[in-house]
């Protein structure tokens, strides 16, 4: 991000519960341990995501064509990325924790504003 860069916030969300008992989820561990989100961006932007967690947790941005753009594990507090959205208008946002662990999550994702 430049000097006289503002930043556009495109994802915001505070207090994610992850790994609690929920055996309806579709990944069959009886523990709600992955959360996905998706989010519009901007094309050729550079995206950072800011991950704050009470207990490591493993992020993962990825592409509309499920590609993976960058990744960090075991995280509790960081900054993922600059990562370039390309072409793309809408990415996502994977964030998981081993079955059995919880994790209180809050994330933010900006873009640089041209």
């Amino acid at each position: 991000m430049g000097l006289f860069s503002k930043e556009e916030t495109v994802f915001e969300q505070s207090d994610i519960r992850i790994g609690e008992v929920d055996y309806t989820n579709c990944t069959g561990t009886g523990y709600l341990n992955i959360v996905t989100f998706g989010f519009d961006v901007k094309r050729n932007r550079k995206l950072r995501v800011h991950v704050v967690s009470d207990n490591p947790v493993d992020v993962a941005i990825a592409y509309p064509n499920s590609s993976m753009a960058a990744d960090k594990i075991q995280v509790t507090d960081e900054v993922v990325g600059p990562v370039d959205t390309k072409d793309s208008t809408d990415m996502g946002l994977i964030i998981a924790i081993t079955p059995g662990d919880k994790a209180t999550v809050s994330v933010k994702a900006w873009t640089d504003s041209k």
